[in-house]
């Protein structure tokens, strides 16, 4: 009797594992055999599906996309992307590195660049480089030469910051223990011994002097071109700056602070609590944080109760900004020569520019960027609608929910369970990625076509 049981328990285990494992299996045979089948790779949503020129895989993880004569692969979870062409380049990982024929990047690990000029690459601390016919290199701190990089002519350096010297625009200075001694020379004079003393006298005749840095400064600056500007400081007590056009003076920085030109007048008390400007150019009242109101020609400022309420305007030229904001929800104007702007954030954004326009919801970071657009914003956006000409797509969900229209043809689909599509020889529907499919010239079944009479 206790055999017959065990008997009756392995058919029922080995039947029930039946029922799991036939389905499995069918599955696995539908999903492998698809690729092979025309016209249904396209919808085995969410393996693989389509929308407008892209191929996408695994939902919004993969894309590929062919745009006249550029290629395009993306691996968002990577934060990787490839464009062919003589603009493309490959992203990786975005937005750290960057691998392209005039520059390429990882930071803060490696830098290459290339132009007919010059070219340098430096891995870590070890460098190296051609500018004009000169080659460099070196390995930071140990020993280096540079030239043509960080806006001067020439720099060396052994055991820094033993030493180090520099040249650019007639000038020389050599540091000893930077920061602590510095020699000037060339078109320039003077020494530092920081921060006890230093002078620099400039061929120009501008001068610069400290005492007790960063108490006493004096700097007599723009002396070659007929408007000398003196400026006399003696920090936080006193800070003075006399100039042809205008004066501005401090006392107990930040307490108290005044500006006089002939144009405007500016007056500030504990700032930034309390600032005001008058004049033809500019006006501004502040109470900060309660209020502040500030006007120029080109722009508009104004805040109340901050951060509870801002906002802020800007013209310059053919370009228009604007942004509202209260608290961290704001949002922003923007009309330039890429089109029409506009986001609130985070909730949504919508840009445009002559037949072009688009639509994300939500829309987490609110800036315009083609890297970003590509690689990060697939993975935060639950709904895209896009319009070019007669042609626009809608993305619902990664692709759960796709619609594509161009004129009166039209295509929608709902996962790989039923597309519907209309073109110019009628209606069409397919069901589970075209396991079964009817439209006016054939019928589907099994994957199978027959055409219809």
């Amino acid at each position: 009797m206790l055999n017959a049981e065990r008997k009756r328990n392995r058919a029922y285990t080995s039947g029930g594992h039946s029922y799991f494992i036939i389905p499995s299996l069918l599955f696995a045979i539908f999903v492998l055999f698809c690729p092979f089948v025309e016209g249904t790779a396209h919808a085995i949503w969410p393996l693989w599906w389509h929308l407008g020129d892209e191929t996408n895989f695994l939902g919004p993880l993969a894309s590929y996309e062919q745009k006249e004569d550029q290629d395009s692969l993306t691996v968002r979870p990577l934060l990787f992307s490839y464009s062919s062409g003589d603009k493309g380049g490959c992203l990786f990982p975005y937005p750290l590195g960057r691998w392209s024929e005039e520059k390429s990047y990882v930071i803060p690990f490696f830098l290459r660049t290339k132009s007919e000029e010059s070219s340098t690459f430096s891995f870590l601390l070890f460098f190296y480089g051609n500018a004009n016919n000169r080659h460099y290199g070196g390995f930071f701190p140990l020993y280096g030469n540079l030239y043509d990089r960080f806006g001067q002519d020439e720099i060396h350096f052994y055991g820094w910051p033993l030493y180090a010297s520099t040249s650019g625009n007639g000038a020389t200075k050599r540091d000893i223990l930077w920061p602590f001694f510095s020699v000037y020379g060339g078109d320039d004079k003077g020494f530092k011994v920081w921060p006890v003393y230093g002078n620099r006298t400039r061929k120009n005749g501008d001068r610069r002097s400290f005492f007790l840095w960063p108490v006493f400064f004096k700097v007599d600056r723009d002396m070659d071109i007929g408007e000398p500007k003196h400026s006399f400081w003696a920090f936080p007590f006193y800070l003075q700056t006399i100039a042809p056009t205008y004066e501005q003076y401090s006392f107990l920085w930040p307490f108290f602070g005044y500006y006089r030109s002939e144009e405007q007048k500016r007056l500030s008390l504990f700032y930034p609590l309390f600032s005001a400007t008058r004049g033809e150019e500019e006006q501004t009242t502040s109470f900060f944080p309660f209020y502040s109101s500030s006007r120029t020609k080109e722009s508009s400022n104004f805040y109340f109760l901050w951060p509870l309420y801002r906002e802020s305007e800007r013209q310059a030229g053919e370009t228009r900004w604007m942004e509202r904001r209260i608290l961290l929800i704001g949002s922003k104007y923007l009309e330039d020569d890429r089109g029409t702007f506009f986001n609130v954030w985070p909730f949504f954004e919508y840009r445009g520019k002559n037949d072009e326009t688009s639509f994300f919801f939500p829309s987490l970071l609110p800036f315009r960027d083609n890297d970003f657009d590509r690689i990060v914003r697939p993975l935060v956006t639950l709904y895209e609608y896009r319009k070019k000409g007669e042609s626009n797509t809608t993305n619902v969900l990664y692709g759960l929910y796709t619609k594509e229209q161009k004129g009166d043809a039209w295509k929608r689909r709902l996962a790989f369970l039923v597309e519907v599509k209309k073109d110019t020889e009628g209606m069409g529907v397919e069901l589970l990625s075209g396991l079964f499919a009817l439209d006016r010239k054939q019928v589907k079944l099994f994957f199978i076509p027959f055409k219809r009479r």
